[in-house]
């Protein structure tokens, strides 16, 4: 019964620090003014012939006609308007316009991981219109996560990325394998429906097809305590932010040492070197950086 009253004390909470439908994105975004357009810039001709997701002020009042605003993300995740210094990654990059926000924001170098590096998604256009310097585009997925290749990050940024994902730990544990710091995370939440008591137990709507947005390429709907819960798992400490409009915005923060995963009696660290190591190499390597 205590467990159970409990259980209905978290949930009500969760719920009650969910009651405003959209809220307010706390006021983050840097005193940094967009760069006048060139002069002659044809913004419908260089628009033109790209998928744009992600809306974005390129330039001085000339925004990407995407339908995901960037400056409204970046608030409601609280991301620092001062990236100075900071090694960034932004596994699912898209548009590329969250990377090129992050050098805006002055982040020392940001990588911009995406499975689609092709002409019509506009990423290297925009960087090159934008004249930016330190943002680089990699062809790959959270799949491909490796330190021995793409070294260390001091904020990994997984934005619109883990509900496309058919193997969601997987790609969570890559993250703690590159991740030094804070990770800011964006995503679908399948909250909306369940009941309170349900809305506190860790779940996972899986997606056969395209049952969610008719999109054959989303796989699973976690809720907001199976984010919570995952992150946690993977060695993260967690919190939940907010969330609106079926999405959900979290914090993640790495703690030292293994993972929690690693440090529990499951066949995966009692037989690390057999099930493990072909995938994430030696167990030690999880202890770095220190």
């Amino acid at each position: 019964m205590i467990k159970t009253l409990k259980g209905i004390r978290n949930a009500v909470h969760r719920f009650a620090s969910k009651a405003e439908p959209t809220p307010a994105p706390q006021k983050l975004t840097p005193p940094l003014t967009p760069p006048i357009a060139p002069k002659g810039f044809d913004a419908e001709a260089f628009f033109k012939g790209i998928t744009w997701y992600q809306k974005w002020e390129v330039f001085d009042g000339i925004f990407t006609p995407g339908i995901n605003p960037i400056s409204e993300i970046c608030d409601l995740m609280q991301l620092p308007a001062d990236l100075s210094g900071r090694r960034i990654l932004d596994i699912g990059s898209a548009n590329g316009c969250m990377s090129l926000e992050c050098e805006r924001r002055g982040a020392a170098e940001v990588i911009g991981l995406t499975p689609l590096d092709g002409l019509d998604w506009g990423h290297r256009q925009l960087r090159d219109a934008v004249g930016a310097t330190k943002t680089h585009f990699r062809l790959g997925s959270v799949y491909d996560l490796n330190p021995d290749v793409l070294g260390y990050f001091d904020i990994v940024l997984f934005c619109g990325v883990l509900y496309h994902l058919r193997y969601p730990m997987l790609a969570i544990d890559n993250i703690r394998r590159v991740a030094t710091n804070e990770v800011f995370i964006e995503t679908h939440v399948s909250d909306e429906g369940l009941s309170l008591i349900n809305r506190d137990i860790p779940l996972w709507r899986f997606y056969r097809l395209n049952e969610l947005n008719s999109d054959h390429s989303n796989w699973f709907g976690p809720n907001i305590a199976a984010v919570e819960q995952a992150f946690e798992s993977a060695g993260f400490s967690t919190k939940f932010l907010n969330s609106s409009g079926g999405r959900g915005r979290f914090h993640a923060v790495i703690r030292d040492g293994m993972p929690e995963f690693l440090n529990i009696r499951c066949h995966e660290a009692g037989s690390y070197d057999v099930l493990m190591d072909r995938l994430f190499g030696r167990k030690e390597a999880w202890r770095r950086p220190p």
